[in-house]
């Protein structure tokens, strides 16, 4: 079955609760879900990205009818919530306020992020894959690390809700956007292998460490306020510390296998 977009193609994108004009410029159908690379009608090159399908429209007069009721929609709420001066923000984002809202960032200690370099060498310079099912899986990762923040402090159902979203959000941008191009045959053969069961169970630290480098991006267009955005950025803190001081359990070199010489050649290696 063939891609819905084609390369060229005219579509309109959802960014947050606004749909924007744009163009498809190529498809990468690799991966378990199509992706396809947007640029922004008016943008310049820097704010293009691969999305999946489920934020693309077709370019066509119901849809163009949808992007302005949306538009209407957005207006009025924002409206609502104007400030005492009576100014109300414009209902379409300039360039500017598009990057501030990008700006949206994860800090990662130092030695994670040289992790994350050592993982990147690992699997697309040396040709190594992880192990999987991982023996420190995200999920009970997450969980260990509710269990030591529950005994260190009260419980916080904001800490709750905070790491089910990290679970959430890493289980839907495993296979889109966490993995290198050489990781993707074997993300369909685990797939394949293991039905029914989740990606936080079967994927580790080394990804989701990759979601904490991309989850900015995507909290920038949640209809999230600044106060829930920095009890947010404060927990998914909190867990990167309790990782980097735990590394030695979490991210050994042994969790990488060289891959065999079947791997590479079904991976066109």
């Amino acid at each position: 079955m063939g891609s819905r977009f084609e390369e060229g193609e005219r579509v309109l994108c959802f960014h947050g609760p606004l749909l924007y004009e744009a163009r498809c410029h190529k498809v990468n159908s690799e991966g378990e879900v199509d992706l396809y690379l947007i640029h922004y009608n008016g943008w310049s090159q820097k704010w293009d990205e691969w999305i999946p399908e489920t934020r693309i429209l077709k370019f066509n007069d119901t849809n163009l009818k949808k992007q302005s009721e949306l538009k209407e929609h957005h207006k009025k709420a924002q409206n609502r919530g104007k400030n005492k001066k009576g100014r109300s923000a414009d209902t379409t984002e300039s360039e500017e306020a598009f990057a501030a809202k990008v700006s949206i960032h994860i800090e990662l200690p130092d030695q994670l992020k040289l992790a994350l370099l050592d993982d990147w060498d690992l699997i697309t310079q040396q040709k190594h894959l992880l192990k999987l099912p991982a023996t420190n899986s995200v999920a009970s990762v997450i969980a260990e690390f509710r269990v030591y923040s529950t005994h260190v402090d009260a419980p916080d159902s904001d800490r709750d809700q905070v790491l089910e979203g990290v679970l959430g959000y890493f289980s839907r941008l495993l296979g889109m956007q966490l993995l290198y191009k050489f990781e993707r045959l074997q993300y369909a053969d685990t797939l394949e292998d293991n039905k029914g069961i989740s990606v936080c169970e079967l994927y580790g630290v080394e990804h989701l460490l990759r979601l904490f480098v991309r989850i900015g991006e995507h909290l920038a267009f949640t209809e999230l306020d600044n106060n829930a955005i920095s009890v947010l950025q404060k927990y998914i803190q909190q867990l990167l510390m309790f990782i980097e001081r735990h590394r030695e359990k979490y991210l050994q070199t042994n969790n990488y296998v060289i891959a065999t010489p079947d791997y590479l050649r079904r991976a066109g290696v």
